[in-house]
């Protein structure tokens, strides 16, 4: 009896972890490795669903700007997703906050 409700006590403490922090990442598991935001665009998908949320919304954002590969804008991708000097400065003239 004891056994189950060691094994009950520590599920209940396993799930509670994975519900906390579930805000933090995205469906996928991974949360953003960047903490300083250039723009509220990022810094909004990040917090709703972590990298594959930052992901698709830029995916939608390059779609409908008609840019046709993130290596316009990112010197390197996953996981850091590093922007190239003019990256940012690209960001804006097409309209990104």
């Amino acid at each position: 009896m004891a056994k189950l409700g060691l094994f009950a006590s520590l599920t209940v403490i396993i799930a509670a972890l994975g519900f906390a922090t579930m805000g933090e990442a995205g469906a996928d598991g991974t949360a953003c490795v960047t903490t300083k935001f250039k723009t509220d665009m990022v810094k909004q998908a990040c917090a709703k669903g972590g990298q594959k949320e930052a992901k698709d919304v830029m995916k939608a954002f390059n779609k409908d700007k008609k840019i046709k590969s993130c290596n316009q804008c990112h010197s390197k991708l996953a996981p850091n997703y590093e922007l190239k000097a003019d990256g940012l400065a690209q960001f804006q003239k097409l309209g990104g906050k």
